[in-house]
């Protein structure tokens, strides 16, 4: 199959009013989707797609084209990323090299993820045990946080147990080295593998798609230490690509045309809450090059609020420098 072929082939295969329908508010008029531009400000919807045809076209400022170009401008990726995401999509297998190497990574990788579904899965239904989630609930409820709220983000509860996550994943058969590698157990010297987790409230980590790469994790010890653990770095998860809460805030941040940048994960929960969504926050560590080449996709006015005192400050030139 020849590359253009290929195109044709995964353009035939999604649908144009679904993929541009997620990122903007589309009304049917007759044959045709219409919404205002998301391009350029206008007050009357001049962008029509046309679902027979496959395309796009702002009468307003002119742009147009295929679900390619859409994701191109919009999304702020290449060709070749447009592509792959929309291969991934419909469940086409890349037939050049860069797509099998992106296919055997995704492969390599699913392993992982599907150990921090598991993990999500064992946190929250230990937040909703009558007795194991009471401690983690009754803090939550004193933070202030609506169980709508709670399920938004997939909070949850980590038993204070040695092996309780080993053991589930023993039953999905999940092998304990791949729990060690996600961040999720430790090996110690002796090779005793154990829970990382135990005792804390946990907030799941997503990418940008929604997936679980990783946990935060908040003591209900006052006198534990340390207050915050984190999952280690893994193959789906460095800290330095990631940001906590985007995958929720991408719609507001195209719609407010900017983001807050917060320091903690229940920054980002209380502002989302009270209304405020275009929020992000690092996770636990300070804002990097990477970073801001992911919030470019989505705005390019970036608004620091950290923290008030001197560290905060000097966590604030680094981060704008």
């Amino acid at each position: 199959m020849t590359d253009d072929q290929l195109k044709e082939r995964v353009r035939d295969a999604v649908d144009i009013v679904q993929i541009i329908g997620e990122r903007v508010s589309l009304k049917k008029a007759g044959k045709a989707y219409v919404a205002r531009c998301p391009f350029h400000t206008e007050k009357t919807p001049s962008f029509n797609v046309n679902p027979e045809l496959q395309i796009y076209k702002c009468f307003g400022c002119g742009v147009g084209g295929d679900v390619f170009s859409f994701l191109m401008a919009y999304d702020k990726i290449s060709f070749p990323e447009a592509l792959r995401a929309l291969a991934e999509r419909a469940g086409i297998p890349l037939t050049d090299a860069a797509g099998r190497k992106h296919q055997a990574r995704r492969e390599a990788n699913d392993p992982y993820y599907q150990a921090n579904a598991l993990a999500r899965e064992y946190f929250v239904d230990s937040l909703n045990d009558a007795e194991k989630g009471a401690s983690a609930r009754e803090y939550l409820s004193r933070r202030g946080l609506s169980k709508e709220t709670i399920g938004k983000f997939g909070l949850g509860y980590a038993p204070d147990s040695w092996d309780g996550l080993l053991a589930l994943a023993r039953i999905r058969g999940i092998a304990p080295n791949i729990l060690v590698d996600s961040g999720l157990a430790v090996r110690n010297e002796k090779g005793r593998v154990y829970d990382r987790f135990r005792g804390r409230v946990a907030f799941p980590i997503t990418n940008d798609s929604g997936r679980v790469v990783a946990f935060g994790a908040r003591t209900l010890d006052p006198d534990g230490e340390p207050k915050y653990l984190n999952s280690s770095e893994s193959p789906v998860y460095q800290k330095n690509r990631i940001l906590y809460g985007l995958y929720h805030a991408r719609d507001a941040i195209r719609r407010e045309k900017s983001v807050f940048v917060v320091e903690g994960y229940m920054d980002v929960i209380r502002l989302m809450q009270d209304g405020i969504e275009n929020v992000v926050a690092t996770c636990g560590t300070s804002l990097t090059a990477e970073h801001g080449r992911l919030l470019r996709r989505y705005s390019d006015r970036i608004i620091l609020v950290f923290d008030g005192d001197t560290a905060g400050e000097r966590a604030a030139v680094r981060a704008g420098d």
